[in-house]
């Protein structure tokens, strides 16, 4: 099956079988930071942005993804807020074994991206599922506290307004 989609930045047109699942071919295309994790949807490891969402791309048979927008973890170190996260995670303390990074990294871009800071709350219903084999839950939660102020001291915020 032809599948037109945007990965990575580059329009391209995937040749799939449409049953695979999105790490299936991401791994076959030697997207290696998608891992096999729980292959259920709920570890985190092999995490993508789908049109900008983090999504497991365990569970997404590739034929879904017409038309997509994919960004790796491979492509997301291009983007500030991964300088962002990457500054927050260090004054943390938070380890990254990379097995897990995909899912820890795109996920604090989701509570980063809003202009409002999350409550711990939201933080914590968003990690739930998160594979935590490297670091500790409040050490990344304070990583990602830390990964907001970093933003919005880049974009010249303060306390989330401009």
């Amino acid at each position: 099956m032809q599948i037109p989609l945007t990965l990575n930045g580059e329009t391209q047109i995937l040749d799939a079988d449409p049953e695979e699942t999105l790490l299936q071919v991401l791994r076959e295309k030697k997207f290696y930071k998608v891992k096999c994790g729980c292959m259920e949807g709920h570890c985190g490891n092999c995490m993508v942005l789908i049109d900008g969402k983090p999504v497991p791309s365990c569970i997404i048979p590739v034929a879904t993804i017409r038309d997509s927008s994919i960004v790796t973890l491979e492509y997301f170190k291009s983007y500030p807020e991964y300088n962002d996260i990457m500054a927050g995670f260090k004054q943390a303390g938070v380890n990254l074994c990379g097995y897990c990074d995909a899912g820890k990294i795109l996920t604090a871009y989701q509570l980063i991206i809003p202009s409002s800071r999350p409550d711990i709350q939201r933080i914590i219903e968003m990690i739930k599922d998160l594979d935590f084999c490297c670091t500790d839950r409040n050490s990344y939660i304070n990583g990602i506290l830390f990964a907001i102020a970093t933003k919005h001291k880049r974009e010249g915020k303060k306390n989330g307004r401009k």
